[in-house]
């Protein structure tokens, strides 16, 4: 007898850039299905921290320009029903070489913009810091050294 399904979450589990799942079940063990597609495109995932604004950046609206087509995504507080999904926001490029801009505008008012990073990984995003170069490490809120 199959487990009845509950909640689904995404996150890129083994960070190779292809989103996962995973699947809640009611009586049974959690059901993981891992991407393993064999082509894969270009990506980048952001992992945004406020500071002047709410520390999860809950309400941060992100402008990702690549191969010439324009991406919108905003950091939202749930994303279903017993389940959270990943809180980084992951950006599915297709066979763009680079990042053309890149438009971060935080609850607070403040935006930040960046172009030409590098693609194919998770960058750390701090209000009122450079991409990548935050005051704070994005995973823990300690100082970085």
């Amino acid at each position: 007898m199959r487990p009845d399904s509950r909640a689904v979450a995404a996150a890129d589990l083994d960070r190779d850039g292809r989103i996962d799942l995973v699947i809640a079940t009611n009586n049974g063990p959690p059901v993981i299905l891992m991407n393993y597609l064999a082509t894969a495109g270009q990506w980048v995932e952001l992992e945004l921290v406020g500071s002047r604004s709410n520390r999860d950046a809950v309400g941060t609206e992100v402008r990702l320009t690549a191969g010439g087509k324009l991406m919108t995504r905003t950091v939202e507080a749930g994303s279903g029903y017993s389940a959270q999904s990943a809180h980084a926001l992951h950006f599915g490029l297709g066979q763009a070489s680079a990042l053309e801009s890149l438009e971060v505008r935080w609850p607070s008012g403040e935006v930040q913009e960046y172009s030409g990073k590098a693609l194919q990984e998770l960058l750390p995003i701090n209000e009122r810091s450079r991409l990548g170069e935050g005051d704070e490490d994005a995973a823990t809120g300690e100082a970085a050294t």
